[in-house]
C-alpha cells in the first residue's frame, strides 16, 4: 500500500487494527503511476513507474472486516477509488485502492509517499 494508509501517516490507525499483531511491514513496490491531488492525498493510476509503498498482512478472519471499513474510508462505493489485487515486486499477493476518474489538476509524484 501507498500514501495515507502507510504507517505514521493519517489514515494507518484504521488500517493498523486489522493488521496480524506481530507481523512485518515490508516496503515493496508496484507498477503504476503516483499523483498528487488538490486534496492532499496520493492516488495511484495504470502506469510503468515503480510506486514504492509497504505490505501488511490483516488479522486471520478479519480481511472481510477490514475491507468494509476501508473500502468506506477510501469511498470505493461512492466511486472514489476500486480496490485492486495486484502482485508486487517481490512476488506478494496484495490489494491496493486505485483511482478510476479523470487525473486533471492532479501533479507527478516522483518520491515515495
Amino acid at each position: 500500500m501507498y500514501g495515507t494508509l502507510k504507517p505514521g501517516h493519517s489514515r494507518w490507525p484504521i488500517l493498523e487494527r486489522h493488521v496480524e499483531p506481530g507481523s512485518p511491514v515490508v516496503e515493496d513496490q508496484i507498477e503504476g503511476r503516483l499523483w498528487s491531488t488538490p486534496w492532499g492525498w496520493p492516488a495511484l493510476t495504470e502506469g510503468s513507474e515503480t510506486v514504492r509503498g509497504v505490505v501488511v498482512q490483516l488479522r486471520d478472519g478479519g480481511v472481510h472486516e477490514a475491507f468494509a471499513e476501508l473500502d468506506v474510508v477510501e469511498g470505493v462505493g461512492h466511486g472514489l477509488f476500486w480496490r485492486v489485487e495486484v502482485v508486487t515486486g517481490s512476488g506478494l499477493t496484495c490489494w491496493v485502492y486505485v483511482w478510476p476518474n479523470p487525473i486533471d489538476g492532479f501533479e507527478p509524484v516522483h518520491e515515495v509517499w
